[in-house]
């Protein structure tokens, strides 16, 4: 099996090195390698590394793509790739695209053309979200409280929410997805501003989840049940992300074992995600 990775941000250091597991070769485009190359904890993968310049010349070689890139742009990527490649399955980040609308037209799209894709809500694979559906009973309150420190060397489009950035669409749509697969759909309470992402929701035994997500000076992840701390970190893969490494590795090689052979794109359920998340907008 061979995979394609678009991006050479996260799709070189957050899914490659996982990738890499399921994988005889991996193809990149040239116009990555100096990235790469700068990048010491990924020189070991080199030898299963294939460069091209051309998609031409690698149209029947590829069974699985990833693309890593900005929301608003995964649309038009898809469409081109689609041009020349058969993937057996896409995988895609979150959001799919740039808004609900715009989304909502990708998978009518995929769904059209039949295309399996599968998106990258990681959440579920870390210990507080086992522990979630470990304590779910009745008239459990569940509390998040997550500080986002804005770093001004990020890419400048995680910020804005037209590119398919900003406080709700590139940091609560985790939250979003989670309540959604919960099936936590009540809104009870919701103050969503540009620097702020507030919800109080509840299901149908009475169970509540109250998620507060803001800009801060400082990272800080917290996560209560029934009042008392359970979990507290920099964030919410409770572990520190540093350039060489990164906790969301081991996370992504657990979503791809997951879902890269057997996963079966339900098309209803990503639609009805969409209309959900779009009550959660500001």
């Amino acid at each position: 099996m061979n995979s394609l990775i678009i991006g050479s941000g996260f799709g070189l250091y957050g899914y490659l090195p996982s990738v890499i597991n399921f994988s005889k070769k991996i193809y990149l485009n040239y116009k990555y390698q100096k990235k790469f190359l700068s990048r010491k904890n990924l020189k070991k993968y080199l030898k299963k590394i294939i460069w091209y310049k051309d998609i031409n010349y690698i149209t029947d070689k590829i069974d699985y793509v990833v693309i890593a890139q900005k929301p608003k742009n995964q649309y038009s990527i898809i469409k081109n790739l689609l041009k020349y490649l058969k993937p057996k399955l896409f995988f895609l980040e979150k959001p799919i695209s740039n808004n609900p609308s715009i989304s909502l037209d990708l998978i009518k799209f995929l769904e059209k053309n039949k295309i399996r894709f599968s998106t990258g809500f990681l959440f579920k694979y870390l210990d507080w979200y086992k522990f979630i559906n470990k304590n779910l009973s009745q008239k459990q309150e569940f509390k998040i409280n997550w500080q986002i420190k804005v770093n001004k060397n990020n890419n400048l489009w995680k910020y804005n929410r037209s590119e398919g950035g900003g406080l709700t669409r590139f940091y609560a749509i985790h939250f979003i997805r989670l309540l959604f697969d919960l099936k936590i759909f009540r809104i009870n309470k919701k103050n969503i501003t540009k620097n702020r992402w507030n919800v109080n929701l509840s299901d149908k035994r009475m169970n509540s989840f109250d998620i507060n997500l803001t800009y801060s000076k400082i990272n800080k992840f917290e996560f209560y049940l029934n009042k008392k701390k359970f979990f507290k970190s920099s964030n919410p893969f409770l572990k520190k992300i540093s350039k060489y490494n990164d906790p969301r590795v081991k996370i992504i090689n657990n979503y791809l074992k997951n879902n890269i052979k057997r996963y079966n794109t339900k098309y209803d359920y990503e639609k009805n995600f969409l209309l959900f998340w779009k009550k959660l907008e500001r």
